[in-house]
């Protein structure tokens, strides 16, 4: 997936959206560094889109919530399918069945062992291509809490270094403003 407008404003959306705070336009617009009704035409298009692919809610006019993207679980669904079906795996049978990163393969299959779901299998003839066979079959997709909280972890400081940003470009403003005003005079 590409890096355009889109992702920009859903990206931000995810940052002061964290933990499922509402966001103003006026807040997004600032963090997308819009000023004039014509830049922010983009946004509220792009918006209008996400609403449409329930990727965000309308509370009241000008206030969202981010819901979240869908199919943000569809890469572990069909990592979890997979090695379901085969039952036996590497991790370039993931990579290759699903079309995950390998670093992401690897990590779900970590997961799979640290909730006894899974054993790795060492090929003493290749290290570097251990197999990961199944032991329990839970049926459901055993989450992954671990990940999950150093990710709420991470979104609660990034949105105090957003904030933090906020705060001191509203500071700025105020002082230009101030600036400005007391040249007119």
């Amino acid at each position: 997936m590409g890096w355009g407008y889109a992702e920009t404003v859903r990206s931000q959306l995810k940052i002061l959206g964290a933990d499922g705070r509402e966001v103003t336009n006026k807040e997004l617009a600032v963090a997308l560094d819009l000023v004039s009704d014509k830049e922010k035409r983009g946004m509220y298009r792009v918006m209008s889109d996400l609403r449409k692919q329930n990727e965000i809610r309308r509370v009241r006019p000008g206030v969202h919530v981010y819901l979240r993207k869908p199919g943000d679980d569809e890469l572990r669904q069909k990592l979890w399918r997979v090695f379901r079906r085969l039952r036996t795996v590497t991790t370039d049978d993931l990579i290759e069945l699903t079309g995950a990163s390998e670093g992401y393969a690897k990590e779900f299959l970590r997961m799979l062992v640290k909730r006894d779901v899974a054993r790795r299998i060492d090929d003493p003839k290749r290290q570097d291509k251990s197999k990961y066979q199944m032991i329990n079959d839970p049926v459901k997709m055993p989450e992954d809490e671990e990940k999950a909280r150093r990710l709420r972890k991470l979104r609660r400081q990034k949105r105090r270094e957003v904030l933090a940003a906020l705060q001191a470009a509203e500071l700025a403003i105020k002082k230009a403003r101030e600036l400005v005003i007391d040249e007119t005079m």
